[in-house]
C-alpha cells in the first residue's frame, strides 16, 4: 500500500479515493452504489453532483430519490439508505429514533420563492410576509384585493380567485415556508406553526408530491400560488414574486440576497450550524432562504468498506469540486469557514478498513 499513500501525496489534487480505485480497478472487478433519498428542494444540484462525480469515477454510482425531507429522515433512521436528505435540521424527537448519532452536512443554500401563474400581469409581483401569511390563511382570496394592491402600485391586478398550493408530504421546504411564517405572523405562529407537516387553512384541494408537484398544481389554472424551490419555479416557466424582508426592502431571490440572509444571521452558541437563516436582518437580505443537509451516520464503520469509502469520498467531493457548480443551477455554495468546518466533521467519520491489496 505505501506506493499508494505516495502516489496520492504526488497527484495531491485527486481523493484518496480516486488513488485507491486505480489500484483496485481490475483486481475486484466491482461497481460500487451508494444510496440516498431525501428532500426535492436540492435535488437538481445533486443531480449534476452525481453525474459529475460518476464521470470522474466510473466505477461508482451515487443513486438519489427526491422524496421529501420526512421520507429521507425515515429511510435513513430506519437504515434503508447509505444517506438521507433534509432542508430541516432534525428535531429531538427524530434525533431519539436514531440507532446512533447522525452527522447533519449543509451542502448548499438557496431561495424558497413565492411561484404565481397570472398569464396577462405586466411587471413583477411584490408581497410581504403579511400578505403572504393572510393568503396561505385563506384571508386574502382575490389577486385584486386592497393589500396586495397597495403593494403593487400600477400593476392591473386581475380579479381570479387565489388558489392556493402547498407541499402534500412531509417536506423540507415546508418546513423551511412555514418557520418564515410563524416569523412574521402571529397568528400563522398561534394557529398552525412551523414544521414539515402542518395543518393548512387553506389550499389543500392543490396539494402536490414534492415541489415538481407544487409546480405542477400552480400551472393548473390561473391564480394559482404556491412556494418552491427556484430551480423548479424557473424549469416550469413561473414568475415569482419580489419579497419586502424584514428591514422593509424588496428583495429578489438572487444568490447575493441569500448570502446576506446567512451572513446577517447571528450564530447560535450550541452549533456553528444555524437553524434557521429565514427573515433576516439587513437591508439585502432574502428573507425565505434556507440551508440544506445530507444526513450521514458519524459512525459507518459496519458499512460495506468499498461503499463506506466511496460516500465519505463523494461528501468530500461535493465540499470542494461540488460547491462551484452550486451558482449554475441558482444555488448558493456554503461560506468559506463553514465549509471547512463540515469537512473536519465530514474526515472525522468512523470507517471500515479498505482491504488490503495484494
Amino acid at each position: 500500500m505505501n506506493w499508494i499513500v505516495a502516489s496520492a501525496k504526488w497527484l495531491g489534487g485527486l481523493s484518496m479515493l480516486a488513488i485507491l480505485s486505480i489500484g483496485l480497478k481490475g483486481c475486484l472487478g466491482k461497481h460500487i452504489e451508494v444510496h440516498g433519498a431525501g428532500a426535492s428542494f436540492p435535488a437538481p444540484i445533486y443531480a449534476r453532483w452525481r453525474a459529475l462525480y460518476h464521470r470522474e469515477h466510473p466505477d461508482i454510482s451515487i443513486h438519489y430519490r427526491a422524496v421529501g425531507s420526512g421520507r429521507g429522515i425515515k429511510a435513513i433512521t430506519a437504515g434503508e439508505v447509505d444517506f438521507g436528505a433534509s432542508d430541516a435540521l432534525l428535531k429531538k424527537s427524530e434525533e431519539r429514533a436514531l440507532r446512533q448519532p447522525l452527522l447533519s452536512i449543509p451542502t448548499v443554500m438557496g431561495p424558497v420563492v413565492l411561484a404565481y401563474n397570472l398569464p396577462r400581469l405586466e411587471g413583477e409581483l411584490t408581497l410581504s410576509g403579511d400578505l403572504i401569511a393572510g393568503i396561505y390563511l385563506g384571508e386574502i382570496t382575490h389577486w385584486n384585493d386592497e393589500h396586495i394592491a397597495l403593494l403593487n402600485p400600477g400593476i392591473n391586478l386581475p380579479a381570479l380567485p387565489i388558489r392556493v398550493a402547498h407541499r402534500s408530504d412531509s417536506s423540507g421546504t415546508t418546513h423551511i415556508f412555514t418557520d418564515y411564517l410563524s416569523e412574521v405572523s402571529e397568528e400563522w405562529r398561534n394557529d398552525v406553526g412551523r414544521g414539515k407537516r402542518v395543518f393548512w387553512p387553506t389550499g389543500n384541494e392543490w396539494a402536490g408530491d414534492g415541489n415538481d408537484g407544487v409546480a405542477h398544481r400552480i400551472l393548473l389554472e390561473p391564480g394559482g400560488i404556491g412556494y418552491l424551490e427556484l430551480k423548479y419555479a424557473q424549469n416550469a416557466g413561473l414568475n415569482y414574486a419580489a419579497l419586502i424582508n424584514r428591514a422593509g426592502k424588496r428583495v429578489r431571490p438572487t444568490a447575493k440576497a441569500v448570502q446576506e440572509a446567512e451572513q446577517n444571521t447571528p450564530a447560535s452558541p450550541e452549533s456553528y450550524l444555524k437553524q434557521s437563516i429565514v427573515n433576516a436582518p439587513g437591508e439585502g437580505s432574502y428573507p425565505i432562504s434556507a440551508f440544506t443537509y445530507l444526513l450521514v451516520y458519524r459512525d459507518i464503520s459496519d458499512m460495506e468498506s468499498h461503499r463506506a469509502h466511496a460516500l465519505i469520498d463523494f461528501l468530500k467531493w461535493v465540499l470542494n469540486e461540488g460547491q462551484p457548480e452550486a451558482r449554475k443551477l441558482h444555488y448558493v455554495p456554503l461560506p468559506e469557514e463553514l465549509r471547512l468546518q463540515v469537512l473536519e466533521d465530514v474526515a472525522s467519520i468512523k470507517l471500515p478498513p479498505l482491504p488490503t491489496v495484494h
